[in-house]
């Protein structure tokens, strides 16, 4: 087998992983949630609307929710505690609107049932709390959490078990044609 074999048969493998490994990546990323969303609640900070959730005083809320905040991006949201405390494992910002953005803090764990969350942070420089009760259900994860959780590796298992597989076809084919 010369080199431009070698080559070829290089990029094909190459292609093969990376589309096998986007392919379910892509998918179970964009279709499937960790998390649930909570209902929102406006709330006029120095004048400004500004989205919050879970909605004050809300009850029943899910174990596996995150805390959301979006606001005009003038305004500065900083020093998010929670209380009983709950270590946050991921902030994202996304664009949702012209001039404002969200704010979504995502628990590295699932809350406590029947627990309730005071939550505190700074906005515009002024403190802001709020609270929500959890419900008192147990926490049952779906399929959906398992699939959000594990993508990487469920996409990185599919990418390396079909490139093997076409590397050995390959390779099986080369050794009885020569």
């Amino acid at each position: 087998m010369d080199l431009s074999d070698k080559l070829h048969i290089a990029i094909i493998l190459t292609l093969v992983f990376v589309l096998t490994f986007l392919i379910p990546f892509l998918v179970i990323s964009l279709t499937q949630l960790a998390y649930s969303t909570p209902s929102n609640y406006v709330l006029a900070v120095d004048s400004m609307s500004i989205t919050i959730g879970p909605a004050p005083n809300s009850t029943n809320i899910s174990l596996d929710t995150t805390i959301t905040i979006d606001a005009l991006s003038a305004a500065t949201i900083s020093n998010l505690q929670m209380t009983p405390e709950v270590p946050i494992a991921l902030v994202t910002n996304e664009v949702s609107g012209p001039l404002s953005y969200k704010q979504t803090f995502y628990p590295a764990q699932s809350l406590e049932p029947a627990t309730s969350y005071l939550v505190s942070v700074t906005i515009k420089n002024k403190p802001v709390s709020w609270s929500f009760t959890t419900t008192s259900e147990p926490y049952h994860p779906t399929i959906g959490f398992y699939l959000a959780t594990y993508a990487l590796w469920i996409a990185l298992s599919a990418a390396t078990a079909t490139t093997s597989s076409v590397g050995f076809a390959i390779w099986y084919r080369k050794k009885r044609i020569s």
